[in-house]
């Protein structure tokens, strides 16, 4: 059996190592330029947030490991039912996945929001939202809702606001609060690879959503159209 010589070797672990920062400083950059472009439309303080007739929140699971309340979840309810109390929306869509009858992200939202004083006919289930994609583009091809404010966290959001830009769609998103300490160090750290896939997704890949289907009217009550539409500054 003929060995590599130690400089081949070498030679080879540099080459890889090479590779390895370039690729973390690709997915670098494109989480900068994320963040570059969804700045200005970034909203952490309600009063200044421009007024959406419509509020898309983006699901994730109810329960942390080990069945905990899960902060982050937690967190995008109380951003939404603020906004709808405030005036600043007149109708919510939540937005997740529901892989079999015991796991239901829309259904659960929807439940929490109603117990959180918000009618349930102000409420609209996007069953069919999967991933943050799939979310944006259904917004607007199913839901029929090309200007609306998203409701997530401030990274997460950013790579929403990112993906409706890129449909030209007029977003904004109020940012929900972030759990402190490790989990939202995991989540950004996990949110690197997940804009570098949304631009692929988009750039690339020519990526569609896994189900689309009939379009689902939302009728806005007289009540939930409170004033004009916020211009963005």
């Amino acid at each position: 059996m003929r060995f590599l010589s130690r400089r081949t070797l070498a030679a080879g672990a540099a080459a890889a190592g090479i590779s390895a920062v370039a690729a973390a400083a690709s997915v670098w950059m494109v989480s900068v330029h994320v963040d570059d472009i969804a700045s200005t439309r970034l909203y952490d303080d309600i009063a200044s947030l421009p007024r959406r007739e419509v509020a898309l929140v983006l699901g994730t699971s109810p329960n942390a490991r080990g069945g905990a309340d899960n902060a982050f979840y937690e967190a995008r309810i109380d951003a939404a039912a603020e906004l709808f109390h405030s005036g600043k929306v007149g109708h919510i869509i939540v937005s997740g996945s529901n892989p079999s009858r015991y796991y239901n992200e829309p259904f659960v939202m929807k439940r929490d929001l109603v117990q959180r004083a918000i009618p349930a006919g102000s409420i609209t289930e996007d069953q069919a939202g999967f991933r943050t994609f799939d979310s944006i583009v259904r917004a607007d091809k199913v839901m029929g809702q090309r200007s609306f404010t998203v409701v997530t966290q401030r990274s997460h959001a950013a790579r929403a606001l990112y993906l409706a830009m890129h449909f030209d769609l007029d977003a904004v998103a109020y940012c929900a609060k972030d759990p402190t300490g490790a989990p939202t160090y995991t989540a950004q750290l996990r949110e690197l690879g997940a804009r570098f896939k949304a631009l692929l997704d988009v750039n690339v890949l020519d990526t569609q959503p896994r189900f689309l289907g009939e379009p689902v009217e939302i009728r806005l009550r007289p009540s939930e159209r409170q004033g004009p539409v916020g211009a963005l500054d």
